[in-house]
């Protein structure tokens, strides 16, 4: 089942450093036509120390096509002439006495029927004008949309609970950065509460007269939280103004509808995608430029998500301008790492039903002159595939592969990917493994898959780095043999095996321990098993963190007792640090583990077996054995530069993008071979998209 959001989880990751606005967009994004959005602020002389932060904010957008709206009523923004070079900026000059004066005179002199209510003090993040312009379209009976929001300066938290109307008519809930029909706006805005309240009047009466509210399900409106505030002119007294908020409460139904994207999915399996087309040329040059669209299920903490990003980052570096679109809904824990390398990332379920997705990312792919197409580990993906195929003959479409999964969908990606085998240019396995069970378990017929392992980051997991927590762990386990299990802890990874594995071997010497560094599903049962044996001696569980090295550094070795997996980082990381492996075998384990640097286990439990916990004598006896060959032999003085130099040989970061860049740019330059009377066949892929739409019904109405 997908998590439900949550705060505190989010803020864990979240870095409040990456305010919109600080720094310069890479891509130059071309506006040469009329905008599509217009955006209203009101200035007054206090805001001038957030001009230049939330004018860069906008510059940056990925959506060009706005309009910026600036009322202000002194002749102090005169100074900010630095503005006025861009031709989507107009400042108005108006004596008011209200904001609300200064709105309504801004919205009538709008050159769109979309407008976005922006105060000086806040910021946007790159994608909101682009994602607020989408679903007002593909809702057009939403009259009012807004976003999660990022409180920071003076004090700093996220806001993201679901909205609910009946807390609305008690305290205004609704950001005062919101998308808002034209029309409505200025009919409904015309009676002047003081300027404290009259955003909340204006949505109260947007609820009172059942128009229909939205909320997206991403972090698009950043607030600045500020201790001192100036006050607000009022028109009438706070008196009266409450008065009026209590009648038009009054006049609101409780239940009526809302669509908001914060824990639940709007699924619509009736329609097939309606193509886009906004009338405007691509938003970038027509130049040499390689531009990957990736497509990816989500961005969490996990073996194939920190592939993407390290993908991401080197490829970065090679000058590729990279579009990120994710399809299955999840917190803020990646997200932020991967967005400071990208153009741009869209998480589809924050902002748009999915039966808009495929629309939304055709548009992407011929607006940002996409020259290759990405694909790992998005279900949504592989049923997209065919679609979007027929809307771009040539560009190459290519996926990633990290290991099968015979629990899921009967063998799980592998299986999509040979589905649509015939869309695709290419498909790229972790290990030489997974494309020997492609072609001959799984009789893939289409000869494109080829090996590109994944390797890590050699600098980074570097035994020779100190580390300032390492000292503290070095003192604290000096006398111990430390064997450790770093991993999500889940069950398919068999966390309660490791423990027993180390119980047994406490039997023969008393100076072993575990130390299990990760977070998952079945940590608490974990925990729960260590309490219940009272094994803290021998185990000790430190959750999840940010930097796993000077674990490594005290570890005698590192074990996996894993029932399903490709080729794990963990056995990457742990043998660039010099620290030998005891892993099951399974995989693309072999591929990498040999006798000079670890040993491997064969497994007596299969993947249906991850919830039997009753682990035979026999596999333990093994696993046990294997440790102690590897504790006994650890002192050989060569065995750290044996893991090490393995890694260095051939499974670096470096030498992984090298070959995927190298793959992509042949890709790019021929463009796609396949065979183009596939794509005439576009009434099944419309097919097959909706038979992917009715799946997800059903499994989103289990799910919520």
């Amino acid at each position: 089942m997908i998590k439900k959001p949550n705060t505190i989880n989010e803020m864990k990751y979240f870095d409040f450093s990456f305010e919109p606005g600080k720094e310069v967009s890479k891509r130059l994004s071309i506006n040469s036509q009329e905008p599509l959005v217009s955006i209203i602020s009101v200035y007054n002389e206090t805001d001038n120390m957030y001009v230049p932060q939330l004018t860069q904010s906008l510059k940056n957008q990925t959506f060009p096509y706005f309009e910026w709206i600036i009322v202000a009523n002194n002749d102090d923004f005169d100074e900010n002439k630095s503005l006025l070079k861009d031709k989507r900026i107009k400042v108005l000059k108006k004596d008011y006495k209200t904001v609300s004066e200064a709105k309504i005179y801004a919205a009538k002199m709008a050159s769109t029927d979309l407008l976005l209510m922006l105060d000086f003090k806040n910021l946007i993040d790159k994608t909101m004008l682009e994602c607020g312009y989408f679903t007002m379209k593909f809702n057009s009976d939403v009259v009012f949309a807004f976003s999660r929001v990022v409180e920071f300066g003076d004090n700093m938290q996220l806001h993201n609970t679901k909205f609910s109307i009946s807390e609305e008519k008690k305290k205004n809930i609704i950001p005062s950065c919101v998308f808002v029909r034209k029309d409505k706006f200025l009919c409904e805005y015309g009676t002047l509460l003081n300027d404290n309240y009259e955003d909340w009047y204006l949505w109260l009466k947007f609820l009172s007269k059942n128009y229909k509210p939205l909320k997206m399900g991403f972090y698009g409106c950043w607030h600045r939280n500020l201790k001192k505030t100036p006050k607000k002119p009022r028109i009438i007294s706070d008196e009266e103004a409450s008065m009026k908020i209590l009648e038009i409460s009054k006049l609101i139904d409780t239940k009526q509808e809302i669509i908001q994207f914060d824990d639940s999915y709007e699924v619509d399996y009736k329609n097939v995608p309606e193509k886009i087309d906004l009338k405007r040329k691509s938003i970038v040059l027509d130049d040499d430029t390689k531009r990957v669209l990736f497509i990816l299920p989500w961005s969490v903490v996990g073996g194939a998500d920190i592939f993407n990003l390290n993908l991401i980052k080197g490829l970065r570096q090679k000058e590729y301008e990279i579009s990120v679109i994710t399809t299955q809904k999840c917190d803020y824990a990646l997200r932020q790492g991967i967005e400071q390398y990208v153009d741009e990332y869209f998480d589809l379920t924050s902002f748009l039903k999915r039966k808009d997705w495929a629309s939304f990312i055709a548009y992407i792919i011929k607006s940002r002159r996409i020259n290759l197409v990405f694909l790992s580990n998005s279900y949504y993906g592989y049923y997209a595939i065919p679609y979007l195929k027929c809307q771009f003959k040539n560009i190459p479409f290519v996926d990633y592969i990290h290991a099968e999964n015979w629990t899921l969908r009967n063998g799980g990606f592998p299986k999509d990917s040979n589905a649509v085998a015939d869309y695709l240019d290419a498909t790229y396995t972790c290990t030489a493994h997974l494309r020997d069970v492609m072609y001959n378990t799984m009789k893939r017929d289409i000869k494109n898959i080829k090996p590109i392992y994944i390797g890590t980051d050699a600098n980074y997991y570097n035994p020779d780095i100190h580390l300032e927590y390492e000292d503290e762990l070095k003192e604290k386990y000096k006398d111990k043999k430390v064997i450790l299990f770093p991993c999500r802890i889940v069950h398919y990874k068999r966390p309660l095996l490791a423990i027993k594995i180390v119980e047994r071997i406490s039997k023969i010497r008393d100076d072993v321990c575990l130390v299990i560094v990760g977070e998952g599903d079945a940590l608490e049962s974990v925990k729960k098993y260590i309490d219940d044996n009272n094994l803290q001696e021998y185990v000790t569980c430190y959750g999840m963190q940010q930097d796993v090295r000077p674990f490594y550094k005290i570890a005698d070795l590192t074990l996996i007792c894993s029932l399903r997996e490709g080729l794990t980082l963990t056995t990457y990381e742990s043998l660039a640090m010099g620290v030998p492996v005891v892993s099951s075998d399974v995989g693309g384990q072999s591929e990498l583990i040999s006798k000079d640097c670890g040993i491997l286990v064969n497994p007596c439990q299969t993947i249906d077996d991850q919830f039997n916990f009753n682990y035979s004598d026999e596999e333990i006896t093994e696993y046990t054995m294997a440790v102690l060959e590897i504790l006994d032999d650890y002192n050989k003085e060569n065995i750290k530069d044996i893991c090490r130099s393995k890694i260095l040989k051939k499974f670096t970061i470096d030498k992984m993008v090298s070959n995927l860049d190298k793959e992509f740019t042949k890709l790019i330059n021929s463009g796609s071979k396949i065979n183009k009377e596939l794509c005439k066949k576009v009434g099944i892929a419309e097919r097959y998209l909706l038979v992917h739409s009715v799946l997800e019904s059903k499994d989103e109405r289990k799910k919520y």
